[in-house]
C-alpha cells in the first residue's frame, strides 16, 4: 500500500494533496471499506493550504479522524 493510505480494521482512508492553478494545494481524503473497490470511495474535502506539506499533514489528520470516528 502507498504511504498515503491508512487502514483501521476493515476501513481504508486514502489521502492526497492536489496542486491548484493558483499554486495552493487542496487536501483530500477518500474512505471506503477495504473489501470495496476504489470506485466506492467517499470523498471528504479537507481544505486549501499554502504548501503541499501542510496540505498532506491536514489530509492525514483528517483521514485519521475519519477512521477513528467511523465517518463513511
Amino acid at each position: 500500500m502507498s504511504d498515503k493510505v491508512l487502514q483501521s480494521g476493515t476501513h481504508i482512508a486514502r489521502y492526497d494533496a492536489q496542486k491548484n492553478p493558483d499554486d495552493t494545494f487542496e487536501a483530500q481524503v477518500f474512505v471506503r471499506l477495504s473489501r470495496e473497490p476504489e470506485l466506492a470511495e467517499t470523498y471528504i474535502p479537507v481544505g486549501i493550504f499554502p504548501t503541499e506539506a501542510e496540505a498532506l499533514a491536514g489530509a492525514r489528520e483528517r483521514a485519521e479522524r475519519a477512521l477513528k470516528e467511523h465517518e463513511f
